[in-house]
């Protein structure tokens, strides 16, 4: 009986030994990770991302100001949407120029509504080539 109880008593123990083991390993890897993560620096962002919302957000602010009625504040958000396209298609040869393309033809609408027809025309021409 006393050989039966000391291998129960045996295998019980190493048990709790291996579980703590375990267990206090993982916390040491957490703490460690958590360092690491407070000492890293904070991700920094693209830049082609941070001009691509600023596209998008001249984007929809055209569009808002355009059908609010105010013509000249469209004109001017869609130069900055087109410089914005443009820049981003610069940064990223080969991407974004259907964007840019169609940038450039909402502002010649935008102008061309505002009764600046040369310079209309002279956006519309540039989309084209854009292609």
């Amino acid at each position: 009986m006393s050989d039966l109880l000391h291998k129960l008593v045996s295998a019980l123990l190493t048990g709790a030994l291996v579980a703590f083991v375990g267990w206090l390993s993982v916390t040491v890897r957490k703490r460690k990770v958590q360092r690491a993560e407070a000492a890293a620096p904070a991700p920094v962002e693209d830049r082609s991302q941070a001009l691509l919302r600023h596209a998008q957000q001249a984007d929809h602010d055209r569009d808002r100001l355009a059908s609010a009625g105010r013509p000249a504040d469209a004109v001017a958000q869609a130069r900055m949407a087109v410089e914005q396209w443009s820049r981003l298609a610069e940064l990223r040869p080969g991407r974004f120029q259907a964007e840019r393309q169609n940038s450039l033809r909402r502002l010649g609408d935008l102008l061309a509504q505002s009764g600046q027809a040369d310079e209309a025309t002279r956006v519309r021409q540039e989309a084209a080539r854009a292609v």
